[in-house]
């Protein structure tokens, strides 16, 4: 199912128009509206959406839309794009390639605003339908992007790769700011911060932010200063976080265990993903209820 859109476009007032339209029509979407350089580059890497509408044209700026279209397909395996322009035969060789890549799921002129609108929701009524035949697309995709990162073989790139992947997980039950190695005054990085924002009644009860910490190392364990690092990441957040994931390719020591026994009066409470669970995450129909079933798993075990 199709949860949010994000609107692409150098005219803010365009852009909040085209957002409000397309709630009003469609009021189960999320929309989100990015227009300034430094806004459009951080939406790309840190809100989820499903459909981004991205027009080709950026007066002024150093980016355009291929590469904004190139860098979410980089990104975000899951989006597909709508490409509006108002000068689509000028770039129609560009055009060609990025309709290669098979995520384009509409290209619309710019034209009178309500048959220009009346397009766009087209486009994304047709893709939902096609989301509905195809359940199992997502998982398909989530297996395909964990074992690209499971195979990396440059150790730098091995951490991005998985880190975008757990970002896309969590993406995937609900969760649509997550912001990307987050940098605190003492230089301490925390992986992925998902902001807690859903509309549900058992993560209400969690403070307003979530800290992921990522371990791609599928031949080694998660030891237990790995736990003690992240669980003092966890602690040192004003309150802000009580709740954290330790997400690995590899598996937990059972050193990694006892220290979180040992540490289980205190408030915080980190719970372990590693391959078992990842692949409950990935291929379960509703999997924010499968998350909910783990932490209820692990509210002795650690």
């Amino acid at each position: 199912m199709i949860k949010s859109v994000l609107v692409i476009d150098d005219e803010r007032i365009q852009a909040e128009s085209l957002a409000k339209s397309i709630k009003k029509e469609k009021v189960y979407l999320d929309c989100y509206v990015a227009s300034e350089e430094s806004e459009i580059l951080s939406s790309i890497e840190n809100v989820f959406f499903n459909v981004a509408i991205v027009d080709l044209r950026m007066d002024n700026y150093k980016i355009d839309g291929f590469f904004i279209i190139n860098k979410i397909l980089k990104v975000n395996p899951f989006a597909r794009i709508i490409i509006v322009s108002a000068y689509t035969q000028e770039y129609i060789t560009q055009i060609k390639d990025i309709l290669l890549t098979g995520k384009v799921i509409g290209l619309i002129e710019k034209k009178e605003y309500n048959q220009f609108l009346n397009e766009i929701l087209l486009a994304i009524s047709k893709y939902e339908e096609v989301q509905s035949d195809n359940p199992s697309e997502t998982a398909k995709a989530l297996t395909s992007f964990y074992a690209n990162a499971k195979n990396e073989k440059d150790t730098y790139q091995k951490g991005i790769v998985f880190e975008q992947f757990a970002a896309l997980l969590f993406s995937n039950m609900g969760f649509v700011n997550i912001n990307k190695r987050i940098l605190d005054k003492s230089q301490n990085e925390v992986d992925l911060v998902l902001r807690n924002e859903l509309n549900d009644f058992f993560f209400s009860k969690f403070s307003p932010y979530i800290l992921v910490e990522c371990k791609n190392k599928q031949n080694e364990s998660v030891g237990k200063n790995d736990f003690i690092q992240f669980f003092t990441k966890l602690k040192n957040t004003n309150g802000l976080s009580n709740l954290g994931f330790l997400i690995t390719t590899g598996y937990i020591a059972r050193t990694t265990y006892i220290e979180a026994v040992r540490t289980s009066s205190d408030i915080c409470k980190i719970v372990f993903l590693s391959n078992p669970e990842i692949e409950r995450l990935i291929n379960s129909p509703l999997p924010l209820n499968e998350l909910k079933k783990i932490i209820d798993e692990q509210v002795k075990d650690n």
